[in-house]
């Protein structure tokens, strides 16, 4: 299937989806707009007619006061004009108040169906670019969903009425509705090619305007990045690397609509000169005595109607277009499904491990990567055992404990849990028995005792767990100290009240979070980074006390912390270089060896 082709599949899909949540929102809502829009255009044609009818009587009676029945009936006429205009302006505030309350009520469905999909997804897509493009752009293009059922709902109405006006030009001369569709063919034309121009401009350009916006979020909304941009002097060089970038999206756009300029200048004078041809056939009806003058008013009347309702229309339709166009990395995004899944007969999760976790000949390189991460990584974890990883930066660590949790699947080999591959298990079953902090957790602004009960959500009105939780990672000692404690709220974002944590204090918080899961295999990456010395010997001399009876896997540079571990693992490129506790990998005298000794120095 060609691009464009694809395209308008897509285009399809998304006015159908638009549709389709918008009816999802409100039933009522949706019905009642629908048929406003109809009315609106049925009653196009009465102005002009009603017009038609009091020229006529006008012309066709000059002694104003000689009948009592003509003052009546141009009366009746009038009041006729006066209902209709009501109807069309409370039709026109009808439509306004329903787009305002119903607005909201869309984009409630929009957001909650891409909300559930996107957070669905593996890993993988929140790491690819070409991935996070298209989300980048499916988030962006949210309000096109509103908008795309709006301008047809619009386009509704303008059709009808174009319906009403052909149908009554019929009746006079099938020649003039010949001329008068002619002319607005080309516009539609010009709509349709328009919106592919605008889209292959926008792609195009996309990743230079998300570039840009990268700079502008540097310098207005990351209070870490702004830190260091005050303290480098950077900010005159991301404002002009901000300019340059945007000045070059700027000018593909503008490339665009100089052509499409050219093009509007064509199709307006075709359009002049059909519409002036058209007039010229109703006045030469009049001059051949064949239609009154009430005629030749109802039939400008309707002419100008139709020029302005084709207008809207082609308009209408245009920006329809242009809607279902950028909606379509929604669509796109919909698609995506992942491919790390739960089986649809799941095993049973040991409720307490037997024979442990075993890894066999386990490879993963990531997609679009030309080298694998990890290397027929062989591994087997006694149940309660505490195995240290340590390695270089990039030497798989944080990837081989992502493997562990099924955020990825191996690429090549299999994990087993008691002997059974990690695929057979449920993916909520995995997630309740593992409990992980990674080195850039979350910092959610939230109370601190909702950031600990977050760790697990079934349990986190159970005080007594956050307490003892907060107490293991170290976090009590200074919640303590806070006016409302437990009930603290962290971060300013949401409430004006919030607090600022420090990077040891957030450390903490999120460690007993993870500790408040109480799982039997606990997964700490970088535990103590942002914790000084003291913090940390006081949170390891419970560390045996806290995996007591669980299988721990430890990432950490810090030596001081990975030789308390049962096992430490040495990685580098993605391999096990060696293994051993620490005094057997010290009498080795290799590459754990070596970075001990680096460290240690380093303390002297």
């Amino acid at each position: 299937m060609s691009k464009r082709s694809t395209l308008w599949k897509e285009k399809f899909e998304g006015l159908a989806l638009s549709i389709r949540w918008t009816y999802q929102s409100s039933h009522f809502l949706t019905i009642l707009v629908l048929i406003v829009s109809v009315l609106g255009g049925l009653i196009t044609i009465v102005e002009p007619y009603l017009f038609k009818k009091i020229i006529d009587a006008l012309i066709g009676n000059n002694n104003f006061s000689s009948s009592e029945s003509f003052a009546f009936g141009i009366l009746g006429i009038l009041i006729i004009y006066g209902v209709a205009r009501m109807i069309q302006s409370i039709f026109w505030d009808v439509t306004s108040m329903i787009r305002r309350v119903h607005a909201l009520r869309i984009e409630r469905e929009v957001m909650h169906s891409l909300m559930a999909n996107v957070s669905s997804l593996d890993l993988v897509y929140f790491e690819d670019p070409k991935y996070y493009n298209t989300l980048s752009r499916a988030t962006g293009n949210i309000w096109r969903i509103v908008e795309v059922f709006w301008q047809l709902t619009f386009l509704i109405g303008e059709i009808v009425s174009i319906i009403v006006i052909v149908g009554a030009l019929l009746v006079f001369d099938w020649r003039i509705v010949f001329i008068v569709l002619a002319g607005a063919i080309p516009s539609i034309i010009l709509v349709m090619k328009t919106a592919e121009v605008q889209w292959s401009g926008f792609t195009a350009a996309s990743p230079i305007f998300r570039h840009a916006q990268y700079y502008r979020s540097l310098l207005t909304e990351s209070p870490e990045a702004i830190k260091e941009i005050k303290s480098f002097g950077l900010r005159d060089f991301f404002l002009k690397k901000f300019k340059g970038l945007f000045n070059g999206f700027i000018h593909s756009q503008d490339s665009a609509a100089k052509k499409q300029l050219k093009w509007y200048i064509i199709v307006s004078i075709v359009e002049g000169g059909l519409s002036v041809f058209a007039a010229w056939l109703v006045v030469q009806s009049y001059i051949q005595k064949e239609i009154s003058i009430g005629d030749v008013t109802f039939l400008w009347a309707l002419l100008f109607q139709f020029a302005s309702h084709v207008r809207w229309m082609v308009r209408l339709l245009g920006e329809a277009n242009i809607h279902a166009t950028f909606i379509t990395p929604i669509v796109k995004t919909l698609h995506f499904s992942p491919s790390i899944k739960s089986p649809e007969r799941p095993e049973r999760f040991p409720p307490t491990l037997r024979s442990g976790i075993e890894l066999k000949n386990v490879s993963f390189k990531y997609r679009r990567a030309k080298k694998f991460t990890l290397k027929n990584i062989s591994l087997h974890v006694k149940p309660g055992e505490s195995i240290a990883l340590v390695g270089e930066n990039g030497s798989g660590k944080t990837t081989l404990v992502k493997i562990l949790c099924r955020l990825y699947d191996a690429t090549r080999g299999n994990v087993l849990i008691d002997g059974k591959d990690i695929k057979k298990y449920s993916l909520k079953d995995i997630s309740e028995h593992i409990g992980i902090i990674f080195q850039d957790f979350m910092k959610y602004e939230a109370l601190i005792e909702e950031n600990i009960g977050y760790g697990h959500i079934l349990h986190n009105k159970k005080k007594g767990r956050i307490v003892d939780a907060a107490k293991k990672s170290g976090a009590l000692d200074f919640i303590k100290e806070l006016d409302k404690k437990f009930k603290t709220q962290i971060g300013k974002k949401i409430k004006d009240d919030g607090i600022e944590l420090s990077g040891g204090q957030w450390q903490k918080v999120a460690l007993a979070r993870a500790f408040f899961k109480d799982a039997q295999i606990l997964i700490l990456d970088e535990p103590t980074a942002a914790v000084d010395a003291r913090a940390e010997y006081a949170l390891f001399k419970r560390f045996q006390h806290i995996s007591k009876n669980k299988t721990t896997f430890l990432i950490s540079h810090r030596f001081s912390t990975v030789r308390m571990a049962d096992r430490i693992i040495v990685l580098e490129k993605g391999m096990i270089a060696e293994e051993g506790s620490h005094e057997q990998l010290l009498k080795k005298n290799g590459i754990y060896a070596k970075l001990f000794k680096l460290q240690a120095k380093g303390y002297k």
